[in-house]
């Protein structure tokens, strides 16, 4: 008698509502004044096996080294701008059949530019848009190699590490 005209129901308490909701900021690179950025430094950065290629990225060159293999990479886009910063350093771009490059907005100075890839997309594929300068530093655009092309394939004959 002392608790019968008392509520049954429990007020629900989880361990997710004690805690504030932080919304995290959208991914780096879906807009052109928030890019991903690569630097290369003093040091070197990769971007390889799967991963989404952003509609906006900036190198800076520094005097290390940049390589962004695309070969297992998803376009978030069919264009991808590309600016570089010059420095001393080196820049490799690896992608896939289709995949299009114009470095045409590319300036160097005592820097070399090498692009071993069409002009122009395979229909569907993406088209890489790159600009900016390079100063002492190399840039190469090229196609996968042979031993490159296994690796992703999976084909017999493959060493890969820890083998």
């Amino acid at each position: 008698p002392l608790v019968a005209d008392l509520s049954v129901e429990l007020p629900s308490r989880t361990l997710s509502s004690d805690r504030p909701h932080v919304q995290r900021p959208p991914a780096a690179g879906y807009s052109r004044e928030d890019p991903l950025r690569l630097d290369g430094g003093m040091s070197s950065e990769k971007r390889r096996g799967v991963w989404t290629v952003p509609p906006f990225i900036l190198i800076n060159q520094g005097v290390g080294s940049v390589k962004l293999n695309c070969l297992e990479a998803t376009p978030a886009a069919q264009m991808i701008e590309i600016e570089v910063i010059g420095g001393a350093g080196s820049i490799v771009l690896v992608l896939p059949d289709g995949w299009a490059a114009d470095a045409d907005r590319l300036s160097k100075s005592w820097g070399s530019k090498s692009v071993k890839v069409p002009r122009d997309p395979a229909p569907g594929k993406p088209l890489l848009v790159i600009y900016g300068s390079l100063g002492l530093g190399s840039f190469k655009v090229r196609p996968p190699s042979r031993l490159e092309k296994r690796r992703i394939a999976g084909e017999p004959g493959h060493r890969s590490l820890g083998h």
